[in-house]
């Protein structure tokens, strides 16, 4: 909730936008050139900007209550500097912090308390603002010097680095021509990187395991979903581990029933595509994708199952065709009926998944993407193999969760906690067997020994 400012929603060239207006009603210049700027980024990333960066400049009116002005009512390059610095405290810590400015505003705008990584992703719109301030102070400095424009802008950068480059070190070098394409294209390869600024605490990076929805519960949970249209939505994404933004926009022509097959396509790869004509501009604004890298689905059962037959139904049942589209997922109530239900605010769909998740008794989870961390960790765990082993590479489980970089799997797909458990006391049990502590050489010949095994068990199979 703001307090000092008000984030309104507009239009801007036929798309969503957003004006920020400051306590007196009046738009904010500033602000509106950001806006302008983000336009071509997604409407989520659009969205969020925006609604940080109303939040920070929220901040700015609160702590401007607290700091000492000067005697033209403005205050001063240093204690604006540290009023910026201090917004990451403010986040995290509030009153706890360290930094006076953060305690002050906690006082009478309370902090929100978040998360090192909520706020370093908030810092984000931050610091592309910042940047932008810097290259309009620039260009308006250039224009005073050629008397273009009167107004007196200052010689003064706002953050120390801001706008600047250093020399890129080797070892960060290496890893961009390692993970970027262009990086890889570039001639003699990256050389330098912009300067850091405004920098948040460390986030955790720590891997949680209750992230994955447990495999075994996710069919008492769709039994809890009153629509045929959310049990299948919910079931593909359980058994395919897309997003649910991918799953949302699939469309009748993506989905072979005969052979089981389900394709997620962009929806940039098919602009023609007479579903999306059928949309107005704003709601085909509101198509996304993250940058999926194959349109290729592997569905694991018994989810699979369960959505072919929960699809069969909502068809029978719920659908209702309208020829304007082929959006499979569309609201079902009457004053809505043929509306992509991709549309829908996230909060009332996940609604709808909470309540069946607390009806199935599982807790503490966040919300659909849960399911894809489920399916990349029974992916790279428990999939049955041709060989009689069990779990994928976790380079096919990268292709299948359609991820670029492989180290982007890694948050989702896991080697089960159980499992690692599991093998260490059995390793215990061999090292420790009897209370006895083993000598390095009978480690050594059993070793060898399971070696030996591995190698006979696979000669046996080649004289077959």
């Amino acid at each position: 909730m703001l307090k000092n400012v008000s984030l309104v929603k507009t239009r801007l060239n036929g798309k969503q936008s957003w004006r920020l207006l400051d306590p007196n009603g009046h738009p904010i210049y500033a602000f509106d050139i950001f806006a302008k700027t983000v336009q071509r980024r997604s409407v989520n990333t659009r969205a969020n900007y925006c609604r940080w960066l109303a939040e920070f400049f929220d901040y700015l009116f609160e702590a401007s209550v607290w700091v000492p002005a000067g005697q033209d009512g403005n205050v001063s390059h240093d204690t604006l500097l540290e009023v910026i610095e201090a917004y990451d405290d403010y986040l995290v810590l509030g009153s706890d912090s360290g930094k006076e400015i953060a305690c002050w505003v906690d006082g009478t705008l309370p902090s929100p308390r978040n998360s090192h990584s909520s706020s370093s992703t908030k810092h984000a719109a931050i610091r592309c603002f910042l940047k932008l301030s810097e290259r309009v102070r620039l260009q308006m400095l250039e224009l005073t010097k050629f008397g273009v424009s009167s107004t007196c802008i200052g010689e003064e950068k706002l953050l120390f680095g801001i706008g600047e480059k250093h020399e890129l070190p080797n070892f960060q070098r290496r890893a961009l021509v390692a993970n970027s394409m262009l990086a890889g294209v570039i001639a003699g390869g990256p050389k330098l990187i912009e300067e850091g600024i405004l920098p948040t605490t460390a986030p955790d990076l720590s891997y949680k395991h209750e992230r994955a929805f447990p495999f075994d519960k996710l069919a008492d949970v769709l039994v809890h979903l009153t629509t045929y249209r959310d049990k299948a939505l919910y079931a593909f994404c359980g058994a395919s581990g897309c997003r649910i933004s991918e799953a949302l926009q699939l469309l009748w022509e993506d989905v072979d029933t005969a052979t089981q097959a389900v394709r997620l396509v962009d929806p940039k790869s098919r602009p023609n595509c007479r579903s999306y004509i059928a949309l107005t501009s704003e709601e085909r604004d509101r198509l996304v994708w993250k940058g999926r890298t194959t349109s290729v689905t592997l569905l694991i059962d018994p989810f699979a199952t369960m959505f072919f037959e929960a699809l069969a139904s909502y068809l029978r049942h719920e659908y209702i065709p309208h020829g304007r589209h082929s959006f499979i997922f569309q609201y079902t109530r009457m004053e809505e009926q043929g509306v992509p239900y991709y549309l829908a605010t996230a909060s009332s769909r996940n609604g709808v998944l909470k309540r069946a998740i607390k009806l199935g008794g599982v807790q503490d989870l966040e919300g659909p993407h849960s399911l894809r961390h489920m399916y990349g960790t029974y992916l790279l765990n428990y999939f049955p193999r041709p060989d009689g082993t069990f779990g994928l590479p976790i380079g096919l489980v990268q292709k299948l969760l359609g991820h670029r970089q492989v180290n982007h799997t890694a948050k989702y797909a896991r080697y089960d906690r159980d499992l690692l458990e599991a093998e260490l006391k059995y390793a215990n049990m061999m090292l420790f067997g009897n209370g006895k502590v083993r000598s390095v050489n009978e480690l050594k010949r059993m070793a060898l020994l399971s070696r030996l095994a591995e190698v006979e068990a696979l000669m046996a199979e080649d004289e077959r």
